[in-house]
């Protein structure tokens, strides 16, 4: 059977706008990430002063600061003292534009059949967009979040805890909010892995414990780890030779405590009540949970690769990124993004020993904040064949 023009515009039509609309979207959070990758690690206001040239100063024009588009124009460079204008600029704007419009297509789009699943299952799909906007918003956030945190931690080796709190705490309210406005055809796909009663529960006790061992911080009453860890950097150094690594875990312990308590007593308590929660209250506890295995997944092995080698190893900007990652993706994603990270980061280290030889040593050393991002990236936009291998290599979890 053959289709007139009219049978795929109205089809595609609506597709092609949306997906324009979600590149923009993305190109113009890919400008914005890149201030804060530049103004961050300087300590300098990611809002003041407004976008200059990074030659003369200049302030910019609004059109030099359209994503792509401006840099085309202006043919990089500056309209004032000629100087070149970087080409990464506006690579990276069009590629988190793609990267949000590759979302967007597979949300509410694609279908996938069989055994193959799209962004989200069937959830967006049978929701629709504009009942899905608190859920979709979390996404966008976190998407730019980890474009961020990738561009402050390849420039100073450490991603600061405002960019990892943000897509966090909007895991935390969106997800009880999506809740509210999900329709009963959808609550059958909700994307997010829901817990039982006591799971629930144990989130519940968790999250007390750790606003307890924050409360703790906060005044003082317990100091954080490494707050003396300045005083060892000498000048000219970003790390410095740490010799108290070991004795750091144990404040981490300490302030790990209270949650681990409440998560327990959370757990032992819903044995001994009967209730059935609500489904906002379960999308609040699948955020948080997801928020305490991704965190938690990483700082169990940062304290323990700390407590044997005597080093730190790993950093809380990593612990914190797999928290946000979990918080609004479920606890699944950033245990499969964890196990997935270490083959890329593998590759580059055998491959730019393999490119250079001798001169290996000359090869940047890349941190691991960015393999994770990009493990956690390659499985939302290619989620489908994550499920596959998944079912091809673990049959009995995909039952």
């Amino acid at each position: 059977m053959e289709y007139g023009i009219d049978h795929w515009l109205t089809i595609w039509g609506p597709s092609t706008v949306g997906a324009l609309f979600a590149w923009a979207i993305g190109a113009c959070i890919g400008s914005f990430v890149q201030v804060i990758g530049e103004r961050m690690p300087q300590g300098i206001s990611i809002t003041r002063p407004p976008s200059r040239c990074i030659h003369c100063g200049r302030r910019l024009a609004w059109h030099e600061n359209l994503p792509v588009l401006g840099w085309v124009l202006c043919r990089g460079r500056c309209w004032s003292c000629g100087g070149r204008v970087p080409i990464r600029y506006p690579i990276i704007e069009f590629a988190v534009g793609v990267l949000f419009a590759i979302v967007y297509l597979e949300s509410f789009v694609m279908d996938f059949g069989g055994s193959w699943r799209s962004f989200g299952g069937a959830f967006y799909q049978s929701q629709g967009f504009l009942l899905s906007l608190p859920a979709m918003f979390a996404v966008g956030v976190l998407l730019a979040a980890l474009i961020a945190a990738t561009l402050t931690d390849l420039r100073s080796y450490s991603i600061p805890l405002a960019i990892t709190l943000v897509p966090t705490v909007v895991g935390l309210v969106a997800w009880p909010l999506q809740a509210a406005l999900t329709t009963p055809v959808a609550i059958q796909k909700w994307p997010l892995p829901l817990p039982s009663g006591g799971a629930t529960a144990a989130a519940i006790g968790g999250g007390l414990g750790l606003l307890l061992s924050l409360a703790l911080t906060a005044t003082r009453a317990w100091r954080r780890s490494f707050s003396d860890y300045e005083e060892f950097v000498r000048p000219g150094e970003v790390f410095a030779d740490y010799p108290h690594a070991r004795r750091e875990m144990w404040i981490e312990l300490r302030f790990l405590l209270p949650v681990a308590c409440g998560l327990m007593g959370g757990w032992l308590l819903d044995r001994r009540i009967e209730w059935e929660p609500f489904l906002e209250v379960q999308a609040a506890a699948a955020s948080l949970l997801g928020y305490f295995v991704g965190a938690g997944l990483v700082w169990v092995v940062r304290i323990a690769g700390t407590f044997w080698r005597g080093q730190e190893a790993m950093g809380l900007g990593d612990v914190h990124l797999m928290g946000a990652v979990g918080a609004v993706m479920g606890w699944v994603d950033p245990v499969t993004a964890f196990v997935v990270a270490p083959f890329p980061a593998l590759a580059w280290v055998g491959i730019s020993r393999l490119v250079s030889g001798k001169r290996a040593e000359r090869i940047r050393e890349i941190p691991y904040g960015p393999w994770l991002v990009l493990a956690q990236l390659l499985l939302m936009v290619a989620r489908p064949a994550f499920v596959q291998v998944g079912r091809t290599l673990f049959p009995a979890f995909f039952a």
